[in-house]
């Protein structure tokens, strides 16, 4: 066999193999080929997305929690029963306007955002500003308001959602 034989037959074989890898990534192949690599590649994604919160993802660990004493002197002006509304300027489906009810006790505020049960809790300071803690799985709500007489209003809104509004209770 001649060398011009031996080129003849690698080149045969590099041309087999050429043929053999195209086919194998073209058509039906090639598109599940790409379907699985995208699969992939958002997965990872959503993953490193999630870990590094990154595009809204939120984790309950991380939000705002309740101290668990104020750092401030508590009025116990404004203790008893509250009723009031959480309005929503977004105009965004998401966010539904709902009733708040609750109670202060030793200038301890436990109020309840009525549609999903959400507890809000904080205290009052002698000026009447009030910052509430939300405890949900999933929204991370941010109130706060000033109390004055038989009112506490202020102003809400989710640090990983649109929503955004203003709320009120009144002393019933």
């Amino acid at each position: 066999m001649g060398l011009r034989s031996q080129a003849d037959d690698l080149l045969a074989g590099l041309w087999l193999v050429k043929y053999r890898v195209w086919n194998a990534f073209s058509g039906t192949d090639m598109r599940k080929g790409i379907v699985v690599g995208l699969t992939l590649g958002v997965g990872v994604v959503i993953m490193v997305a999630s870990k590094y919160q990154l595009f809204g993802f939120s984790h309950a660990t991380t939000f705002p929690q309740l101290p668990e004493n104020p750092n401030f002197t508590v009025s116990k002006d404004f203790d008893g029963e509250w009723l009031g509304r959480r309005k929503d300027v977004s105009k965004n489906w998401l966010c539904e306007r709902t009733t708040i009810s609750g109670k202060v006790v030793d200038g301890f505020v436990q109020l309840t955002l009525t549609y999903n049960g959400t507890p809000l809790k904080g205290w009052i300071d002698e000026q009447g500003a009030l910052t509430l803690y939300a405890t949900n799985a999933r929204w991370d709500y941010r109130f706060t308001a000033t109390a004055s007489g038989n009112r506490i209003q202020g102003d809400w809104f989710l640090t990983n959602g649109p929503c955004k509004g203003s709320w009120y209770v009144e002393r019933s």
